[in-house]
């Protein structure tokens, strides 16, 4: 193994929407942490989300005073596994050195912070929706993680997307009436909802800020809103089947189920209903959120692959820090 020696590790959790990047020591310890923009080179383009990254990771290392490091390993939402050589040259451009870089999806890096490396199971609810499983023998299964066109089922643009049409059916009486129609109106900023149009499309809106309507989806499905409660009821049966199709591929109905991304983390609504039906299903599985960030996950899966030991102190230390 390699020794670790006052080395810098930079850990990219990339997603749809924003960014979280971790600046973390070789002993473990956090030196400070950053939010950019997103990186997801299908939501926007390889050069913005390139550029989205350099800004960020610029910005952390000048608060954290580091003038080089080690690699950096990123957690990327635009992936289903490790991309080969000609995609992270692609990514790096003339910005970054390719041999610096570790790449994997953002889902795989958030499953490492829940189990180090051993199998699991983790389901992402953001912007976008996936699931993803590593058997025994280390192999990688993957659920969902279609993109907006397939609509992402169980993800917060999909919850967003179904709450609007919702809402624009019930203004003009080919749907059931629900709180939507007006909250629509309301959170877009519009005059009306024939404004709508032209707020959503001129110029196109980016799904991120769809994404956000999702929010409003849920609250509404909290005050009992039938329309909105359906939305979202169909939302956590998606993400309750990817989990439970995946329990069955491991064979392990006492297996780890992680759960991470912005529509499991803000809606205790969601992620209470999530737990619930997987337990009336597979009473005996270990079902949370990850001990460890998805990016210090990421600094977990970079460490791995380069050869780098993961001691318990390092470990203790990042617990304790992150």
């Amino acid at each position: 193994m390699k020794n670790l020696s006052d080395k810098i590790f930079i850990g990219v959790d990339g997603g749809g929407t924003s960014t979280t990047i971790g600046a973390i020591t070789e002993k473990g310890k956090v030196l400070g942490k950053t939010v950019g923009e997103g990186t997801n080179f299908y939501a926007t383009n390889m050069a913005a989300a390139r550029n989205n990254l350099k800004q960020a990771i610029d910005r952390l290392m000048e608060e954290c005073k580091i003038s080089d490091y080690e690699f950096i390993s990123i957690g990327m939402s635009s992936l289903d596994d490790e991309p080969d050589e000609e995609v992270i040259k692609t990514f790096a451009g003339e910005v970054f050195r390719p041999e610096k870089i570790e790449m994997q999806s953002d889902v795989y890096m958030a499953l490492m912070g829940m189990t180090l490396g051993k199998p699991g199971i983790m389901v992402v609810s953001g912007t976008g929706s996936m699931a993803i499983a590593v058997d025994q023998a280390r192999k990688l299964h993957v659920l969902g993680g279609w993109g907006y066109l397939l609509q992402d089922e169980g993800s917060a643009y999909h919850i967003a997307i179904e709450g609007i049409k919702a809402g624009i059916r019930s203004f003009e009486g080919t749907g059931e009436k629900t709180m939507l129609e007006e909250r629509i109106i309301n959170f877009f900023n519009a005059k009306s909802h024939r404004q709508l149009i032209d707020i959503f499309y001129n110029p196109p809106m980016q799904n991120s800020k769809f994404a956000k309507f999702a929010k409003e989806v849920e609250k509404c499905a909290n005050e009992g809103d039938h329309a909105a409660a359906s939305i979202v009821d169909k939302a956590v049966s998606i993400l309750v089947q990817y989990a439970c199709n995946l329990i069955e591929v491991l064979g392990m109905e006492d297996c780890i189920v992680g759960m991470y991304g912005g529509v499991f983390q803000n809606s205790p609504y969601i992620s209470n209903s999530f737990i619930k039906r997987i337990y009336a299903v597979y009473p005996k599985a270990k079902i949370g959120f990850p001990d460890l960030t998805p990016e210090a996950g990421a600094v977990l899966y970079g460490i791995k692959k380069r050869g780098y030991p993961v001691t318990l102190d390092f470990l203790g230390n990042l617990r304790s820090t992150v």
